[in-house]
């Protein structure tokens, strides 16, 4: 077996890298020389499918396969039932990820012209893309684009239905987005609320005369893939973080909301088949018979609304890939809050588990026709590059079993039952305004959700009496949800209707009625926000609870009110409870950003913005609270919380995010994915993410700016192995402990004989002072018996701080002819640890730049940290 193998014959460490923004660890097989495994082949389609087990008597059968799609990794539906592909055709083409951002990447339509359910044509919508990440259709022939490595937007639009698009337009500008590429925004999913939702991005969008506008949000996390309920609860899932569903209680654009226990029991760990060991968090997340135990990979998730699996109505679903398997999860809401389970975990199931190793489900998705939708990548290497390279744990089994040689494939499967019809594919894009209107009540959520994109588009509000008279027909809630929002989105705000439903029979329409009334509001009517403080006696928790939220979002001055009001109700229901923390949270914050900005505005700016970044990527590893998610029961990534090596020098902290750490730390090897660098997120990312975790989670340190990133990348430019924590250590550090061995002059003249010497060492006798009063200019130089790489000039003026200088710059030079100034200081205190980033200097020159006619300059003692070449 292989895992006996490695247990008995290998010394294990732990690559702590940045999965999260930060610090996140892998296992490394250091010195692992196992036996060559016999390669594992792919298998055609139909064998494949064979390796299916699906539970309940549902089955799973081929829609498409390569070379009809090739490396898909997500896709949608239009109006009229057509699939559109994205291709990631240069993704991990071998182990080492060569040409990964070639612009060679495709989107394909697919179309099942013969009607029996098989999509046998294609064509090439769109091509020369780099690695397409999200699609959106419109309606006939357009749909809106993301790729990687930017924030913008492209319509592309086929203007003589030819299936090519002949006309791309970037339609939103935001500019590149650097980050390893799965570490990038995913999903555009098309809101109930009609905004357009991504992951990794605190904005949300929408699509409005031919141009996108953006609006901040309270959140942005997840990773790949985004869930929605029937009434457009978000459900986020991160891979690095190992968690595969949150922020799911309430819509994300309050803030996020989590209950403690939404997940039952037991419902990280996974049943999978396959027991092959590719697994980039190492031997950890495997169990004695080499398979996965606990999600690592999950993503592409989908909550079933097809409305013709009656027993998997509403369930959430979610694939992972690395486990080969997809996840059905019950979601209960009681009271309140929702809880996720494992439907097959008494069982220790899965809903579909395969043994074939290169079964990589990417993708899930309700279709038209009523059934699931499966996208499988199907390919040995599901991990980037930046854990496949050589020597990692990941590499060893990648070489082992040949994954590097199974590419470009691609399957699309069906989940159907036996004896459930499906139905016919849509023709929405033919229909008229009256029969759009009529799907909005359609019992497959698509169709519902499709039907109101398409009438929202369109912008025809000849439907407007129709929709009224739906939204007020109480013999079908769905409906009358999606008739309110369709008006919203036609900019059709009626009071008379939305107060009329308030007192609907149907919590899921008061709820409705309330979330759009947050527009009359903040449009200055009070009446309303005085209706949900009524509002907030409710019975039905639902509607108590949304008041509550729309209060604190459009900041009602009665917010508080109806806070209390819905506590005396129920107050400890989980969920109030969590919705109350959540906002109090979210004030807490606005006021330290209000506090932080009246101070240090610079610092402030900074760490504002180094929270969101931590807040859409960091805490997935780090915890919300930067004490480090647990992935079991271990941690996946160190806490954060008054943590030395944070707080510590610049030159060691940045150079570990621009080139990943590898090894233990302190001792401990944590559990996780690895994500060695976050350079790529750009040098004012890195920089803003410091500051933040420097001064929050207990720490406080000083600011790192864009201009010491980019200086602390430019010396170390050549280097490309990750750092081990002793290496970091050694090189920035340490403290350059031969002083007797430095030479210390000075251009003025010292109070007493040898006094000179005292300053670089603190001992003995008295500290280092000038004879007469401070002058501008006076400058003192070590010179040290080698070049050193220097980190830190600590300058100590503890025991001296009234002489200390409040201004004074510091100089290095390699020769002590050429010199560079690396500091100038303004705002000194009476201890200094000057940040000089790894810079190389033989000789240090510190000049007072403060005059003085009632104090000496005096220091107690300067240290230098570093090492010497």
């Amino acid at each position: 077996m292989f895992f006996q193998a490695a247990k008995n014959g290998v010394s294990f460490c732990v690559i702590l890298a940045m999965s999260s923004g930060l610090v996140s660890p892998f296992v490394l097989a250091k010195d692992y020389d196992p036996k060559l495994h016999e390669a594992i082949l792919p298998l055609s389609p139909e064998e494949s499918l064979q390796t299916m087990v699906v539970q309940d008597g549902y089955s799973m059968e081929i829609v498409a396969a390569e070379p009809l799609i090739e490396e898909p990794v997500t896709m949608a539906f239009d109006g009229n039932g057509r699939i559109y592909v994205a291709e990631m055709l240069t993704y991990m083409q071998d182990a080492d990820s060569s040409g990964t951002f070639k612009p060679t990447s495709t989107i394909k339509r697919l179309e099942d012209k013969d009607g029996d359910g098989l999509f046998e044509s294609f064509s090439i919508f769109a091509d020369k893309l780099l690695l397409p990440r999200m699609i959106l259709p419109l309606d006939n022939g357009r749909i809106i684009v993301r790729e990687t490595n930017t924030l913008d937007l492209l319509l592309l639009t086929d203007t003589n239905d030819d299936g090519v698009a002949d006309l791309r337009e970037i339609i939103y500008t935001g500019g590149a987005r650097g980050g390893n590429l799965e570490h990038q925004p995913s999903g555009l999913i098309y809101g109930i609320d009609n905004w357009l939702y991504v992951t990794y991005t605190a904005k949300r969008y929408k699509f409005i005369d031919g141009k996108i506008i953006a609006q901040d949000m309270k959140y942005g996390g997840g990773q790949w893939g985004l869930g929605q309920d029937h009434l457009g609860r978000l459900y986020y899932s991160a891979a690095g973080g190992q968690n595969p569903a949150f922020v799911f209680q309430a819509p994300s654009v309050y803030s996020p909301v989590s209950v403690k226990g939404e997940q039952a029991e037991g419902y990280r760990e996974v049943f999978p088949l396959d027991n092959t060991p590719d697994v980039q968090g190492g031997l950890k997340m495997l169990r004695t018979d080499n398979t996965l135990n606990h999600f690592t990979g999950g993503g592409g998730q989908s909550i079933y609304l097809g409305g013709i699996f009656d027993d998997m109505q509403n369930d959430y679903i979610i694939a992972e890939p690395v486990g080969n398997l997809i996840r059905r999860s019950k979601v209960t809401r009681e009271n309140g809050h929702t809880v996720l389970s494992n439907r097959y975990q008494p069982q220790g199931k899965e809903f579909i588990a395969s043994t074939d190793a290169n079964f990589r489900p990417v993708w899930t998705t309700t279709a038209p026709d009523g059934s699931l939708m499966i996208l499988d990548m199907y390919r040995g290497i599901i991990q980037e590059g930046n854990w496949t390279k050589k020597g990692s744990y990941l590499r060893g089994v990648i070489d082992n079993y040949g994954f590097d040689k199974i590419i470009g494939r691609g399957r699309l499967y069906r989940v159907k039952k036996e004896g459930v019809p499906l139905s016919k594919l849509p023709e929405m894009f033919a229909a008229k305004p009256q029969q759009l209107v009529q799907y909005l009540g359609h019992s497959n959520g698509w169709w519902r959700l499709e039907a109101q994109k398409l009438l929202v588009l369109s912008g025809d509000k000849s439907v407007v009496p129709a929709l009224k008279k739906l939204a007020d027909d109480e013999s079908n809630a769905l409906a009358q949800v999606h008739a309110l929002w369709t008006l919203e989105g036609l900019g059709v705000l009626d009071t008379n209707l939305l107060t009329e439903l308030f007192n609907s029979k149907n919590s899921d329409v008061r709820v409705t009625a309330i979330r759009i009334s947050e527009q009359l509001v903040a449009k200055g009517d009070k009446s309303i926000a005085q209706q949900w403080l009524v509002m907030a006696s409710d019975n039905d928790v639902e509607v108590a609870q949304q008041a509550i939220l729309s209060a604190f979002y459009v900041l009602s001055d009665n917010r508080h009110a109806v806070l209390s009001k819905v506590k005396n109700n129920h107050g400890q229901k989980k969920g109030v409870l969590a919705i109350e923390n959540s906002m109090m949270q979210l004030e807490a914050v606005i006021e330290k950003r209000h506090k932080l900005a009246e101070g240090n505005k610079e610092l402030a700016a900074a760490i504002i913005e180094g929270e969101k970044s931590y807040q859409a990527l960091c805490y997935t590893c780090h915890g919300d609270d930067g004490k480090g998610a647990k992935a079991g029961s271990n941690l996946i990534a160190p806490s954060f919380h008054n943590n030395k090596t944070v707080q510590g020098n610049s030159a060691a902290l940045i150079n570990l995010v621009m080139h990943g750490m590898q090894g233990e730390i302190d001792g401990v090897a944590y559990t996780g994915g690895m994500m060695p660098s976050i350079a790529s997120n750009g040098d004012d990312y890195v920089a803003n993410v410091l500051t933040y975790i420097r001064n929050d989670f207990q720490n406080e340190a000083s600011l790192i700016t864009t201009e010491d990133v980019a200086k602390v990348k430019e010396i170390n430019k050549d280097r490309e192995q990750m750092w081990t924590q002793k290496e970091l250590q050694t090189k920035f550090s340490k403290e350059l402990t031969n002083k007797p061995k430095w030479k210390t002059t000075a251009n003025f003249e010292s109070h007493r004989r040898l006094n000179l010497d005292k300053l670089i060492d603190a001992k003995f006798g008295p500290p280092f002072s000038t004879k007469g009063f401070k002058e501008k200019g006076q400058a003192i130089t070590i010179e040290l018996p080698n070049i050193a790489i220097i980190s830190e000039v600590v300058i100590d003026s503890s025991q001296v701080k009234v002489f200390s200088s409040l201004f004074y710059n510091i100089e290095f030079s390699e020769d002590g002819v050429n010199w560079y100034t690396v500091i100038k200081t303004l705002t000194a205190t009476e201890f200094d640890r000057n940040q000089t980033l790894g810079q190389q200097a033989k000789f240090i020159r510190i000049t007072n730049m403060q005059d003085s006619n009632v104090h000496p300059w005096r220091i107690n003692e300067i240290s230098l940290f570093g090492s010497y070449l």
